[in-house]
């Protein structure tokens, strides 16, 4: 939708008058604009702080000459330019419409004629583009445009020309990931042809059934599924045109997917000849004056992709949209996991089976993205897609309060010593609540770069640090008025997780950077670095976490890793049947638990005849002896393919929450917190 301008914008830009807000991203603003003669463009307008470096503009330079080259019925046009203005800006002919994304997340799949009609107009779009010498290198859903004459692909801001060389910071990867290629997630200056046509293969069958092919609910699980997994097509008629042809497009191996020339022509071949109608959605809200009609609808769409070292925020317009440029690396492939050596036990009391969950809380209307507890066990805060924060009463397993008020994804949250205050974390800000009352009391910061969300949120023991995730860095700040006195970098990717060591003497961080800057320890007091733990091989680790006694560290992903903190050697692995794992804690030494146990959630959508024993399971090892010692299971029963991705433990060591995510394909399931009660 179009949103009125605000006092601080700009009224003109170069030769165009602007009549509205059409979104945001990482790069700067898109407006709307019009020309002298009364035509209509999308202006982006890169960001002051962008516009200052010279390398960007050279950047930003080469990305206009590239979009002027493309031409054709199914893109969106760039008219106008001034790469040399205080504030660069781009101007692109204005498409009204709805995007794919939209209407599919409105009205649900499109029919399969109309997805080969929509396929035909896409592929011919993506022609132009290649035989510009340029690969698109972000197609999705939001960037395919149903306009009155056929589908157009806009966001030419990250098109990229095949001989141009690398545009982007060291690890950074521009595309999203659910639709990215295998080949340039590994490697961001791998970009062909090849890859935009597995990116129309995803799309296509995004159209068709309403989700991507490889959509799961963490970024981990979305590279995992797109680098080492068969697509998932459910609802695409198997042996049809349609069917066979995503396959062919979605090979992992770039030179086993057709040409797009050869995908023009089969989509030519069998799509109707007569165009399906337009989709239209109603506006929300009334239009500017002399302003076409835009739908305003969540452009995330039912399920959403997660967050967690991905996105970025901001709104994608129905116009040439502002792309934001993702920066983390691939998950590694890995062998099949052994098998565990040791079967887990059962439980010894018959009347309760403690491998079952005692409860479960549900109540966000999309997926969850972080938990906390407090440090009395009474509370436990989760934050989700939906954009609110949840407060939870642990005594009687139901919900408190619901905080309202960021713009985008809860994707971090933490309480304070005293557990009077919550603190939550989103894309650009860091925001404080009142817990008795859920009142704000003030957003305790803000910030601008490019790839600034909040993405981990630890408070120390004492309860006068906060570190808080953003970005690539790791900033000690001071709950009370937000003041940072130290900024930890080091990492080459965006982080993972932070934590404290018991005594609050040491942070230990993970970023999604193939394991490159490893697992860092850090000095509280004075922010130095204190020795970088390191496995070998690409691999990330998703959590870290110490011992109760501080003396061991342990860092999953694939497999989990325990190190010897004095030593700085690695001392132990602990493998089973879940292909990685997505959470892990140290049970507290609380009465009678001795903290002896580790637990790790499995991050695997498993084969039906597994999911009974793989998938939405927590398994339970001695950390002493590394034997598996319980399995525990979550979910309804028919819930057989989920992951478990984060998990927590009451003071005492006797309740553990962790987060459930269904698979997509999935039906009618939904997140949720699963409560163990351990003997």
């Amino acid at each position: 939708m179009v949103e009125p301008l605000t006092p601080s914008d700009p009224r003109r830009i170069g030769p165009y008058r602007l009549e509205g807000r059409l979104g945001a991203g990482g790069m700067g603003q898109v407006f709307l604009g019009t020309s002298a003669a009364g035509r209509k463009v999308a202006l982006k307008v890169i960001r002051p702080e962008l516009a200052a470096t010279a390398q960007f503009r050279a950047r930003f330079a080469r990305e206009v000459e590239a979009a002027r080259r493309v031409g054709g019925f199914h893109t969106a046009q760039v008219v106008d330019a001034d790469p040399e203005a205080a504030s660069p800006w781009l101007a692109a002919a204005y498409i009204p419409g709805p995007t794919l994304q939209q209407v599919v997340t409105a009205q649900g799949p499109l029919a399969p004629e109309a997805v080969l009609r929509l396929g035909a107009g896409i592929a011919e779009g993506l022609a132009a583009v290649h035989n510009c010498g340029l690969v698109h290198r972000d197609l999705k859903p939001g960037n395919v445009i149903l306009a009155a004459d056929g589908p157009r692909i806009i966001d030419f801001g990250i098109a990229h020309a095949l001989d141009a060389g690398p545009m982007t910071h060291t690890g950074a990867i521009i595309g999203t990931y659910a639709y990215m290629s295998p080949e340039q997630i590994r490697n961001p200056a791998q970009v062909t042809p090849a890859g935009d046509v597995f990116s129309l293969g995803s799309v296509l069958a995004f159209a068709a059934t309403g989700r991507g092919p490889f959509d799961a609910s963490t970024v981990p699980a979305i590279i995992h599924r797109v680098t080492s997994e068969a697509p998932v097509l459910a609802g695409i008629a198997e042996g049809g045109p349609l069917y066979t042809l995503v396959r062919h497009c979605l090979a992992k191996d770039p030179a086993g997917r057709p040409l797009t020339s050869e995908v023009l022509y089969r989509l030519a071949v069998t799509a109707p000849t007569a165009p399906p109608p337009v989709p239209s959605l109603p506006p929300a809200t009334p239009p500017l004056p002399a302003t076409p009609p835009l739908p305003a609808v969540n452009l995330l769409g039912g399920r959403g992709i997660r967050r967690r070292s991905m996105l970025f925020g901001g709104l994608a317009a129905a116009t040439a949209a502002v792309a934001v440029p993702a920066a983390f690396a691939l998950w590694p492939e890995n062998e099949p996991p052994a098998e565990p050596k040791d079967k887990p036990k059962a439980s010894k009391n018959p009347d309760r089976d403690f491998t079952k969950p005692v409860g479960e809380l549900k109540g966000h209307e999309r997926d969850i993205e972080s938990l906390a507890m407090s440090r009395d066990g009474k509370f436990l805060a989760t934050g989700g897609y939906d954009k609110t924060l949840k407060l939870w009463d642990l005594t009687v397993r139901r919900e408190k309060l619901t905080y309202e008020g960021h713009t985008d994804a809860v994707t971090s949250v933490a309480f304070s010593a005293d557990g009077t205050t919550l603190y939550s974390g989103a894309f650009k800000e860091l925001l404080t609540w009142d817990v008795n009352s859920g009142a704000a009391k003030e957003k305790l910061a803000s910030y601008k770069g490019e790839f600034d969300y909040v993405s981990c949120l630890a408070m120390s023991p004492d309860g006068r640090t906060l570190a808080v995730a953003v970005g690539s860095r790791v900033e000690l700040m001071d709950p009370a008025t937000g003041r940072v006195r130290e900024t930890l970098e080091g990492h080459t990717g965006s982080m993972n997780w932070v934590a404290f060591s018991p005594d609050g003497k040491t942070l230990a961080s993970v970023a999604a950077d193939l394991g490159k800057s490893g697992v860092r320890l850090w000095d509280t007091t004075s922010g130095r670095s204190l020795k970088i733990l390191r496995d070998g091989g690409e691999k990330n680790y998703s959590q870290v976490a110490f011992s109760p006694d501080g003396k061991t560290l342990i860092a999953n992903g694939p497999g989990i890793q325990l190190w010897d903190l004095a030593s700085g050697n690695l001392t132990r692995k602990l493998t089973d049947r879940h292909e990685y794992l997505g959470a892990a804690a140290y049970r507290p030494a609380g009465t009678g638990t001795g903290g002896k146990a580790i637990v790790v959630g499995g991050g695997t959508y498993v084969e039906t005849e597994k999911a009974d024993t793989v998938g939405r399971t927590v398994s339970v090892w001695n950390a002493d002896s590394g034997e598996l010692t319980a399995t525990l299971v979550g979910g309804e029963q028919q819930i057989l393919r989920a992951t478990v991705e984060r998990l927590v433990f009451t003071p005492d060591g006797k309740t553990l929450a962790g987060l459930l995510v269904p698979a997509a394909n999935e039906s009618g399931a939904k997140p949720s917190i699963q409560l163990w009660q351990l003997p």
